[in-house]
């Protein structure tokens, strides 16, 4: 059959293929300029930089389970000289996780290090930093055990994804974007009360958050806003907890 085509169809034939090889270079093309346009406006999380740190208050070499180090799980991290940041270095984080801002809306975010006392530099740009973390909290819901009576019982204080009942909460207020330029949050645990699962007014606010939002882990509502853990902070329904700031081992009070 092929022998027997006109020189004709041949021709179209040639013409045709020429045309769709254009087409898929143009798609290439473009595809290209696409991503590379994305890559500018929302590039890949890299860890800052050395002198990024000490400029805003934290001494990169005293940070632990920072990425790029070696306690720090080797899948969670990976070298990469793609970066063009002068803020960044060339480590890209690989582990991200999901969470919510201050108005429930979703957000994405990778954890970049802990901080101890010793991490801040002894310096004004150290204390204003510690200043900083103290003022902006990731809440962490984790995981309750409950006692006969319904009081909260044993609760780990680690903000470990596996020690979580529900994605964190994360005071994104005024300032954040322009002030809190490394991430760094203190970290607050939230616990239901006894009062919030055994009293009737506890159970019918429950009820009413967890018609929102659905159950957690626990079987206890989901919390996206942080209104409304100011809310049943208030009620007496749920108390926060936080790491000693003294701490030089265990789980973290910061993290960034």
């Amino acid at each position: 059959m092929m022998a027997s085509k006109s020189p004709k169809i041949q021709r179209a034939l040639r013409m045709s293929g020429a045309a769709v090889g254009g087409l898929l270079m143009l798609a290439g093309a473009r595809s290209a300029l696409l991503r590379a346009d994305f890559l500018r406006y929302n590039p890949p999380p890299f860890d800052f930089s050395d002198d990024f740190y000490r400029i805003n208050g934290i001494d990169p070499t005293q940070i632990p389970m920072r990425v790029g180090n070696p306690d720090r799980p080797q899948e969670h991290w990976a070298l990469d000289s793609s970066n063009t940041d002068p803020t960044r270095r060339e480590v890209r984080v690989k582990e991200t996780t999901g969470g919510f801002d201050k108005d429930g809306h979703l957000i994405y975010y990778s954890i970049m290090g802990i901080i101890r006392p010793f991490t801040f530099t002894n310096d004004a740009a150290g204390a204003h930093a510690r200043e900083i973390a103290d003022n902006f909290r990731a809440f962490i819901f984790p995981k309750t055990p409950r006692n006969p009576d319904g009081s909260p019982g044993a609760v780990i204080q680690d903000p470990g994804p596996p020690n979580r009942r529900q994605d964190n909460l994360f005071e994104t207020k005024t300032g954040y974007l322009c002030e809190n330029l490394l991430g760094l949050w203190v970290v607050e645990f939230v616990v239901y009360t006894r009062a919030a699962l055994t009293t009737s007014a506890g159970q019918m606010t429950l009820a009413n958050l967890a018609a929102r939002h659905g159950t957690d882990l626990d079987g206890t509502p989901v919390i996206k806003r942080l209104q409304e853990i100011k809310d049943l902070q208030a009620a007496g329904f749920v108390e926060l907890r936080e790491n000693s700031d003294t701490a030089l081992t265990g789980p973290p009070r910061w993290v960034i």
